[in-house]
């Protein structure tokens, strides 16, 4: 978040035609500023908005499948883990620990459907899943916080009641990949 607000405050400066004086205050740079001498037919040297480098390609559907089980793996596997510390009937410490791995492996599945270039068709798909794995994050975090057996139980469905299977196998779907089967994450 704070590398997109410094992208965001550079291209606003540049867009806007900030530019130093000498003494580090601000003035407005471009027709409105005084020019005199040679140095006013200089070329600005700022990078206009149209120079912004360009986005990335679309991933391929293959590199996409690839790219998606490389993002949803460790989150699916925490999850997993987590569910049988409490199909087991492990301590609530053990229980937290697990959750704790869940929530960290979701911010990190959130970060990467959101920051890849997927195929036109999986984009929304893949950028509905993080939003849903966004609005889990607070049931998450109760989960790492839970001093019993019950209320882990009543944070982990929480947190899956956000879950958007549609999002993901139409995802699967499109990219060709199998159906979400619990065994391939299972230890």
């Amino acid at each position: 978040m704070m590398r997109r607000l410094i992208t965001t405050s550079l291209v606003l400066l540049l867009v806007t035609g900030c530019a130093s004086t000498a003494d580090g205050a601000s003035e407005p740079a471009g027709p409105t500023a005084q020019a005199t001498g040679p140095a006013s037919a200089a070329p600005q040297t700022s990078m206009s908005a149209s120079a912004a480098p360009s986005e990335p390609a679309r991933l391929g559907a293959k590199e996409a499948a690839v790219q998606y089980l490389e993002a949803v793996r460790p989150y699916n596997e925490a999850l997993e883990e987590l569910e049988t510390a409490i199909n087991t009937g492990q301590p609530v410490e053990v229980q937290r620990e697990q959750a704790a791995a869940t929530l960290t492996a979701l911010k990190v599945e959130i970060k990467a459907l959101r920051g890849a270039r997927w195929p036109a068709k999986v984009e929304p798909h893949a950028l509905s899943l993080a939003d849903a794995g966004q609005r889990a994050l607070p049931s998450w975090k109760a989960a790492t916080a839970a001093t019993t057996a019950e209320d882990m139980v009543t944070a982990v469905l929480a947190a899956l009641e956000h879950d958007d299977q549609a999002a993901a196998d139409a995802i699967r779907r499109l990219l060709s990949l199998d159906q979400y089967d619990e065994g391939d994450y299972s230890s």
